[in-house]
């Protein structure tokens, strides 16, 4: 009589599988905050550059992580990702206090999105990125 043995790898398959996720967030986050820098100096909205320089991205493991940032002048700053991001998301940003007027305009200003842009113009090739990711776990 032959005997059959199974052996449960769903641990390390599961695992694989996370490592691929976070490495597609990252870099998805990563193109997102070039978009988003690109789209600001195109429009022509860089005086110090403190607004360019403080966009980043967030992904579950570095919430709260405190970053510096230097604008074009030279002077530094620091930020704070913010508290709340969910598992499985990348989030596009700034903490410069002015960026929302820059984004959505304001009476006397007109709106020069860059955030939304990065964030919903490229959903094709987020999406590319992250099959490729998966594909290499």
């Amino acid at each position: 009589m032959s005997s059959i043995k199974f052996t449960d790898n769903s641990p390390e398959v599961r695992r694989a599988l996370e490592a691929a996720m976070a490495r597609g967030l990252e870099v998805i986050g990563m193109v997102a905050e070039t978009h988003a820098k690109k789209a600001i100096t195109r429009q022509r909205a860089v005086d110090t550059g403190r607004l360019r320089n403080s966009i980043t991205y967030a992904v579950k493991k570095r919430e709260g992580e405190v970053y510096p940032y230097r604008d074009d002048a030279g002077e530094t700053y620091r930020g704070r990702i913010g508290s709340g991001i969910k598992e499985n998301e990348v989030y596009i940003g700034t903490n410069v206090e002015y960026g929302p007027y820059v984004e959505l305009g304001t009476s006397r200003m007109p709106a020069r999105p860059f955030i939304r842009p990065a964030a919903t113009e490229h959903g094709e090739e987020y999406k590319q990125i992250m099959k490729d990711s998966m594909k290499n776990a």
